[in-house]
Order: C-alpha cells, then structure tokens, then sequence
C-alpha cells in the first residue's frame, strides 16, 4: 500500500477565517477592558494598541498557510489571507461592540461622543456644526467603523505580503 504523504493544501479564505476569529476574540477583549474601565475605546492609544496584534495576526496567518499548504504563497494569496482575515475579525468585533452598545452599556460610546465635543468646542466650532457633526458621528459611526477595519486590515496585508510572500520556482515572470 501506497502512503499519502501529502498536505492538504490550505485556502486563502480557510487560512484567513482561521485568524479573523483570532483577531475578533482579542478585538472584543481590546475593547473591553478601556469600556468597563469607563475610558474611551475607540480613541487614544486602544486605537493604535491593535495594530501590532493585526501585523503578527497577518504574519501567522501567512505561516499557517504556507506550512499547511505547499510551502509557497503568492502575493495575491498573501493579501487574500489577510483580506479574509480582516473581514472575519471586523464583523465579530463589530456586532459584539453594537450588541454591547446598544443592550448593555451606551457609555462608551457617549463617552466617545462627549470628548468629540469637548473639542470641537475647544477650537471655537460653531454650535451647529457641532449638532450637525454629532449628527453624522452617531448615523455613521457603523458603517465606518466596518470599513476602517476591513480596509486598515487590508492596506496591512498588502504591505505584509511584499516580506511573506514565498514564490513557487514554477512560476516564472
């Protein structure tokens, strides 16, 4: 009887939802701790403490797949792991940040809207551009939160994918 030594080779997306799940636990528990410490989750350094978590997320997920795969990834492999990565990780912080804002506690995200006009205010903006602003703050602040995470994921990864990326010898250019 003939062994079957080889791998199953490993998708792009697989590689990516493996990690996004990865990357949305520690996103709910990076909101968590600044939200039940009553600061600000989505401002000062909460927003910048993730994203030396996203560039190792990208770069493990880069590893898995070339060690569960055939050893190489492209460079379209590599900014499709991350894509994936990034879409699965935003919509898992996303509706748990919405669920937790909506039903259980609004503060931080008050909190976020307070300190937005305590400086606009600060620099002498007009009260009704202050209404107008918190306005479009409260009617936007989803959609935009959706598309900051999927696309800062992906601008990452395809910075990440220039240094992990490993061509296969057959392919020639």
């Amino acid at each position: 009887m003939e062994e079957n030594n080889e791998k199953s080779v490993v998708s792009t997306r697989d590689a990516g939802i493996r990690y996004g799940l990865f990357s949305g636990v520690i996103s709910i528990v990076l909101f968590l701790i600044p939200a039940l410490l009553g600061q600000n989750p989505f401002q000062g350094v909460w927003n910048w403490v993730g994203i030396p978590i996203v560039i190792t997320l990208i770069v493990l997920a880069h590893k898995y797949f070339k060690d569960e795969g055939d050893g190489f990834m492209s460079y379209g492999q590599g900014v499709g792991v991350g894509f994936w990565l990034a879409l699965v990780g935003t919509v898992i912080a996303g509706l748990f940040s919405f669920v937790y804002l909506t039903f259980i506690d609004s503060a931080p995200f008050d909190l976020m809207l307070e300190e937005t006009q305590f400086k606009m205010e600060e620099q002498g903006t007009p009260e009704e551009a202050i209404d107008m602003a918190m306005t479009w703050t409260k009617n936007l602040f989803w959609p935009i939160y959706a598309m900051g995470g999927i696309l800062g994921g992906l601008i990452i990864a395809l910075i990440i994918s220039i240094f992990t990326q490993k061509k296969s010898p057959e392919e020639s250019f």
